[in-house]
């Protein structure tokens, strides 16, 4: 048996400010590679339900290495380009993918999404060992392109490796919709927002959305209304809610306040901003909007899916962001080292907001208007 997989057919676009940089690329690096695919391992893409898992997951893998070697080979010809630069900023895509697909570290992960028997005991001991593997791999090859980017940079460079958000595995999906429903709420008058375990409510208001229909009486009691269902949501089932509070979904509920000096609807606070939903919340860990199937696949000991009523579901990948990111588990990577970096030092907290300001503290730019702190203790 032989089988053919097309990752992907991209180019970089004919972009007019920066074409130079474009040709140059084509030319000494190379064609622009395919990025590690979520579509491949999850099956969204047609064409793959005959493939094994193992050669999936290869695929991946084989995407993974190539894709950040190519970023790497971008970062060093910008600093060849540039070498008079004072700031090079360089993404590095992993682990981020990998920890999505293969973060398959908690009993109450379906190894198999389609078996809602696949949990706890019944997990396949092998797959649970090739995932550790990949994310180990992602983190070793992201490590491999920093190295090459730090020897391209030069031993008189400070180097600051960041990453914006720590990673949690997940075991239940989650339909924000039905939710709604079920607490007998008219989903046609509001709009919903949803990523990773985030989710902003809107309500369609009079002369504040385009074609708004919800007058202002309405408006207040229904956002009463969905404050009230996201507080309430629960998970019952106690094979999956150990580790939630009384059982509740969500760990934060903020609601727009409904009276200030700029109009109903348009009021903020220090946790809702101007583009919050009326009504914002934050799953607890193990939980996320994204992954449903389709079809659904009901978890052990919930009723059988229907799509019209269920809210909790088996998802169809693994790891997962975007939770409070006071919780210690979405704790960042923050490392640091150079001429102008204290050696052998250890920070016991810092905000992604410090960044900025300690990188215009070593270049002697006074920052003007920037949220954040310089990390001092870090600094000679």
């Amino acid at each position: 048996m032989v089988r053919f997989a097309r990752y992907g057919a991209n180019f970089i676009p004919r972009n007019a400010p920066v074409l130079t940089d474009v040709d140059d690329i084509n030319n000494t690096i190379g064609f622009w590679r395919p990025q590690a695919d979520f579509r491949i391992p999850e099956r969204l893409s047609p064409g793959f339900t005959n493939f094994p898992d193992i050669e999936i997951e290869a695929m991946f893998e084989d995407m993974v290495k190539t894709f950040v070697r190519y970023q790497a080979d971008i970062g060093e010809r910008a600093i060849l380009n540039n070498p008079d630069a004072d700031l090079v900023m360089v993404y590095i895509e992993q682990p981020d993918g990998s920890e999505h697909q293969f973060l398959l570290t908690d009993p109450r992960q379906g190894t198999n999404p389609k078996d809602p028997n696949s949990i706890g005991a019944n997990q396949d001991a092998a797959k649970v060992a090739r995932y550790k593997s990949y994310i180990r791999f992602a983190y070793q090859t992201a490590d491999k392109a920093v190295k090459r980017i730090a020897d391209a940079a030069g031993p008189d460079s400070n180097v600051i490796v960041v990453s914006d958000h720590g990673f949690a595995p997940f075991h239940t999906s989650v339909s924000m919709a039905n939710i709604l429903k079920n607490a007998g709420i008219d989903t046609t008058k509001v709009a919903i927002r949803t990523s990773g375990p985030a989710a902003n409510i809107y309500v369609n208001l009079q002369q504040r959305e385009q074609g708004g229909t919800v007058d202002p009486a309405t408006y207040k009691s229904l956002v009463t209304q969905i404050t009230e269902a996201v507080r309430n949501a629960v998970d019952p089932n106690p094979k999956f809610n150990a580790s939630l509070e009384d059982g509740r979904l969500f760990t934060v509920v903020e609601t727009r306040p409904l009276q200030c000096e700029a109009g109903l609807g348009q009021c903020t606070s220090k946790t809702i901003g101007q583009d919050f939903g009326d009504v914002f919340a934050l799953m607890a860990p193990g939980y996320n909007f994204d992954g449903i199937q389709s079809p659904g696949v009901a978890r052990l000991g919930d009723a059988p899916f229907n799509a019209a009523t269920t809210t909790l579901s088996m998802p169809n990948f693994y790891g997962a962001h975007g939770h409070d990111p006071k919780l210690p588990v979405m704790s960042a990577t923050f490392i640091a080292a150079g001429p102008q970096i204290r050696n052998n030092t250890t920070i016991r907290r810092m905000h992604n907001l410090d960044v900025a300001p300690t990188i215009m503290q070593i270049l002697g730019v006074r920052p003007h208007q920037v949220d954040g702190e310089v990390l001092r203790e870090i600094l000679r």
